[in-house]
């Protein structure tokens, strides 16, 4: 049974002219502010149509997803076509200063905007009800602008223990190098260290990799806004569809597009999403590092988001019962899911989320154990990453977390026995059935 609802989502009014007859068929009107209507907006009737009070009317996530980010016009195309140049012409100098006040509908080069990428990055953030959306060749492209943007040298970020091995390191061994401090705190005690002060960000997951505990979302950005801090959370393991952090008071959200935006383990993406200063901060320091998300990428990302509520439900529920099956076998020593009752988290992830995900982490034991588990699978994938339509395991002392001490993975939380598993689109029975005979 799909045990998920979705949030509604408020699709935001495009401030723009509608488009007249006669204009030319490919004329990139987008904005570069992604506040008004435009050939690649998704500021199409559908989504922003008035209802009685000339109130916005509210659309589904499923919907949305289907629809931000899509053309508009009287005979534009159904999908939004991949505007591979680099660079676009400009018809005289003066439009180069109009491009330079940020004047609507104008583009330079790829690095800074592209219409394909753009259309994107506002279905993005249409999908996390966000201001804007910036996005980036990598999910670690997106974090590593995001911190170099939002903290400086002799500044200090408050950091969940339980974060994504890469996210960690970045922390740990290249901003350190640059006097930028790193308190790092347990998942649970992320509001008392933001209540004490002195942080210029808050950094965490949730539900965290690979343990998948859950956080109190609001009360730690309610924490961090009190203190002065700027709240950012990785929520990759949650998409849209299962929680909606900027509604919970979240400055800032970051995705692994990669993952389940996407969907098909075919791109690398990153996205960073919430209130229009942070972000537009985020996006002039992406212009200067160069990890720019490119076109053909930005369209595989829009392909992938008009199946996302489809897949996503169905890897909720699979989860859930792959979940309880493991629970369920001698051989597994414990389960991390926030379905199960006995997940220490499970009220909070019942108040807060929509679902529970599509994420399973367990543990068989001994390093051994799991290694002759992860070995005999024959159906599950022994491979990284999360998201896609195939179910994937991959082993935390070997992938996200090498490299850890052993304190370190102590305190994230990691056991030398822990296999941690992204449901895929199969059939739960066939994921159970090879799991088993893995477990024999």
């Amino acid at each position: 049974m799909l045990l998920l609802s979705c949030h509604e989502a408020f699709a935001r009014r495009a401030n723009g002219s509608p488009r007249q007859p006669g204009t030319e068929a490919l004329q990139f009107s987008q904005p570069p502010d992604m506040a008004s209507g435009g050939f690649f907006f998704s500021g199409r009737a559908g989504l922003n149509a008035e209802v009685a009070g000339d109130r916005p009317r509210r659309m589904k996530v499923a919907t949305i997803s289907v629809h931000a980010g899509t053309p508009e016009g009287p005979n534009a195309p159904i999908t939004t076509p991949v505007v591979q140049s680099t660079t676009f012409r400009f018809e005289s100098a003066e439009a180069v200063q109009r491009y330079a006040r940020g004047e609507r509908g104008l583009y330079m080069y790829s690095r800074d905007e592209n219409p394909t990428v753009r259309a994107a990055e506002e279905a993005v953030a249409a999908l996390e009800g966000a201001e804007s959306c910036v996005l980036f060749g990598s999910g670690m492209g997106a974090m590593t602008a995001a911190l170099m943007a939002l903290v400086s040298g002799g500044e200090e970020v408050v950091a969940a223990t339980a974060l994504y091995g890469g996210t960690y390191k970045l922390l740990r061994d290249v901003l350190s190098r640059f006097g930028v401090r790193a308190r790092m705190v347990e998942p649970e005690g992320l509001v008392d260290a933001c209540r004490r002060g002195g942080a210029r960000l808050c950094l965490f997951e949730s539900p965290t990799n690979p343990t998948l505990r859950v956080v109190d979302i609001e009360a730690v950005a309610r924490t961090a806004r009190g203190s002065g801090a700027i709240s950012l959370i990785d929520s990759t393991f949650a998409p849209p569809l299962v929680q909606r952090p900027l509604a919970l008071g979240v400055d800032l959200v970051m995705h692994s597009a990669t993952k389940f935006l996407n969907g098909h383990s075919d791109h690398l993406c990153g996205a960073i999403a919430g209130r229009r200063d942070l972000v537009e901060t985020v996006r002039g320091v992406a212009r200067k590092l160069g990890a720019v998300l490119d076109a053909q990428v930005a369209y595989d990302l829009l392909r992938g988001l008009k199946t996302f509520a489809l897949r996503v439900e169905r890897q909720c529920a699979s989860a859930l019962e792959v979940a309880r099956w493991l629970e369920s076998n001698g051989a597994v020593k414990r389960v991390w899911y926030p379905g199960l009752p006995g997940h220490p988290d499970h009220e909070l992830a019942r108040r807060q989320m929509n679902g529970f995900g599509g994420m399973v982490t367990f543990s068989v034991g001994t390093r051994e154990k799991a290694f002759r588990f992860w070995d005999r699978l024959k159906l599950v994938a022994r491979a990284a990453s999360l998201g896609g339509p195939e179910t994937l395991t991959s082993l935390p002392i070997l992938f996200s977390h090498t490299g850890y001490s052993a304190e370190e993975l102590r305190r994230a939380g990691v056991d030398e026995g822990m296999v941690r598993m992204s449901v895929g689109l199969e059939d739960p029975e066939d994921l159970i059935a090879d799991l088993r005979q893995a477990l024999e």
